[in-house]
């Protein structure tokens, strides 16, 4: 289950770093699509493809250690959370 899970998120990533990334690339008011990427846009992609999976990692590391935080807490009998 957590590895379908984790596949979907992966998926979900992909799938908004794409749009995101193709929007600040490569849409420009009356550009034309062109077949082979030029240096500017391929340096772009790059770039902000980047940090998209920086940013993921990121949110991702802090997820994890705010459970694992919030589970120790609960554990030593101390304050616990809860989100709604």
């Amino acid at each position: 289950m957590n590895a379908q899970l984790g596949a979907l998120v992966l998926q979900m990533l992909h799938q908004q770093t794409q749009k995101t990334c193709f929007k600040k690339c490569f849409i420009q008011p009356g550009a034309k699509f062109v077949d082979v990427l030029g240096k500017s846009e391929h340096v772009c992609l790059a770039k902000c493809m980047d940090r998209m999976y920086e940013s993921y990692a990121i949110v991702t590391k802090a997820s994890t250690d705010m459970a694992q935080n919030m589970s120790t807490t609960d554990a030593s009998g101390g304050q616990s959370y809860s989100f709604q």
